[in-house]
């Protein structure tokens, strides 16, 4: 079968998908949509700086900071999360899959939590491995990608604002994640790639939780966090 005849097969099947929003291929602008998608997700090698303000449900909130350094060719990435006071909270490096947590206070102490937080900086900071599914037009008329993932689907959506938007949905087509993106270029960095600076990221399954990070500083090199 031809992907002539494909296309609207695709188009057809998502359709059918009740928490999948459909989408549109257009011919003439696949090429810039999927630039656009990729480009949100670091390329190089970067350590970043961000405050994050936590919001849990019964009213639970706070601040802390996240260090993350990775490094997108090798698939790697080591994170950190400190108090305002600089008391080192949790401490995890992932190589290429393989999870090491080396510290973890009460209460990131609880087993899921780690490989819970690095599936989401992966969410924000890695680009899929596969290239998208299909690219066009969603129902509002903004320009997006879905990308289709070992286990789920994983859109992107660009903002008349130019913000981006990832909305991550598991095997049964549920939202499970939904991460805003605005991306800039940090002091210093001239010449160097946007990168992600505020992030609103919304967590609906299986538990029910919101960060909001902005950038503190951010450095084009790959060391300790």
């Amino acid at each position: 079968m031809n992907h002539a005849r494909l296309l609207p097969l695709i188009v057809l099947m998502l359709m059918s998908c009740h928490s999948l929003p459909a989408i549109t291929p257009n011919g003439k602008i696949p090429a810039d949509i999927e630039a656009a998608c990729a480009a949100i997700f670091p390329r190089q090698a970067w350590r970043m700086v961000h405050t994050i303000k936590t919001d849990f449900p019964g009213g639970r909130k706070g601040v802390m900071l996240g260090v993350v350094s990775l490094v997108p060719e090798k698939n790697t990435v080591e994170c950190a999360l400190l108090s305002i006071e600089g008391l080192r909270l949790f401490e995890a490096h992932d190589d290429d899959g393989t999870l090491t947590t080396r510290r973890a206070l009460p209460p990131f102490d609880r087993p899921a939590l780690a490989e819970g937080m690095m599936q989401d900086i992966r969410l924000i900071f890695f680009r899929p491995e596969a290239p998208p599914m299909i690219s066009g037009y969603m129902p509002s008329g903004e320009p997006g990608c879905r990308y289709t993932l070992a286990d789920g689907i994983q859109d992107i959506v660009r903002k008349p604002s130019g913000e981006m938007v990832i909305h991550r949905y598991d095997g049964e087509n549920r939202l499970i994640r939904r991460v805003a993106i605005a991306r800039c270029h940090p002091a210093g960095t001239a010449g160097q790639e946007a990168i992600p600076c505020r992030i609103l990221l919304e967590a609906f399954h299986p538990a029910r939780y919101q960060l909001e990070l902005d950038l503190v500083e951010a450095r084009p090199t790959v060391d300790s966090p």
